[in-house]
């Protein structure tokens, strides 16, 4: 077994799983821009949680020869904090905002005539006035990632030139990443159906894969073992709580509190999140996409609404379980 944290993660465009059409177009722009010495274009990316949009983004600057400075959206809070962040970017870097979505839109403003002109207009008092001064900052690129980007300004979207849509990954695509990491951590699926039956319950999602694929790697330790069989994945799934739908205890309380208290009706997500003590966003953007795709709940214009599906699953496998 391996003796250290294996790092899945890719380092080169080439070895990035999926996203083919992401990553021929990348390539193009990259190449250009390198051979002509400029910046690579600012760049949008749009896909649920877990597709490799981070990923991706240090990987552009790993192709680039650049340095990339990473921070998450909400933590800029101030427009001083963004005016900081951006002055300390030298020519050519990456400046990667993810949430981006979340980013307040007044604080977003100090990002246009930079995004457009590459100028920062700064306010500052004199004589009990405020003015305002104009700076040119180096030519850098922008990589903004985000979960909704319905919820982003479009003066904001509109300044993005490269706008990539993640597509969720096939069962080939999640094979052929399975394939690769096990050797990493010397761990052997005993045959086909039973790295299939490992996929499924990724819910298509390579962050989850390679989450799962080290707890079971951790599992296999405890237990001595290097082949995987399916019983002994009946058994790892079962000691993680993961059901056949891929579905954990989480996904399974949200299914619960809305039949139990909303079983016709739509609701919100902030009313879901109350009742079961979570962060909405965390459930807009980690756990309803999939409870979606997997049918068991449906988006109206009036809220979430448990379908006929979901109401199915929780007479089945939550409400004949807890009698």
């Amino acid at each position: 077994m391996a003796e250290e944290r294996i790092d899945f993660r890719p380092k080169t465009i080439d070895s990035f799983f999926g996203q083919e059409n992401i990553k021929e177009q990348l390539k193009v722009y990259m190449f250009g821009s390198k051979k002509v010495g400029k910046p690579l274009s600012h760049i949008l990316l749009c896909g649920p949680s877990g597709m490799g949009k981070t990923t991706l983004g240090h990987i552009i600057a790993n192709e680039m020869n650049t340095n990339i400075k990473t921070i998450n959206a909400p933590m800029i809070t101030t427009n001083q904090e963004l005016i900081e962040i951006i002055a300390s970017i030298r020519e050519g870097e990456i400046l990667f905002i993810d949430e981006i979505h979340r980013l307040d839109k007044k604080i977003e403003e100090v990002l246009y005539s930079v995004l457009e002109d590459f100028k920062m207009t700064i306010p500052y008092k004199s004589d009990e006035q405020i003015k305002v001064v104009q700076i040119d900052v180096p030519k850098f690129t922008l990589i903004g990632a985000t979960t909704l980007e319905g919820l982003i300004s479009i003066p904001l979207r509109d300044r993005f030139q490269l706008n990539f849509h993640f597509k969720e990954y096939s069962e080939i695509e999640l094979s052929k990443l399975l394939h690769t990491n096990t050797e990493k951590v010397n761990l052997k699926f005993e045959s086909f159906e039973t790295s299939q039956f490992f996929i499924q319950r990724c819910k298509g999602n390579p962050r989850i894969l390679n989450n799962l694929l080290l707890k079971l790697t951790d599992y296999a330790t405890y237990y001595d073992r290097q082949t995987i069989t399916l019983e002994f994945l009946h058994k790892f799934f079962k000691f993680i709580k993961i059901d056949d739908y891929g579905l954990d205890e989480f996904d399974k309380a949200i299914i619960k509190v809305m039949y139990e208290n909303f079983p016709s009706q739509p609701v919100s997500l902030d009313s879901i999140a109350s009742l079961i003590n979570e962060n909405p966003v965390n459930l807009k953007e980690n756990y309803e996409p999939y409870l979606v795709r997997a049918g068991m709940i449906r988006r109206t214009r009036s809220g979430r609404l448990l379908t006929d599906r979901g109401k199915l699953f929780y007479r089945n496998n939550i409400h004949s379980l807890e009698k």
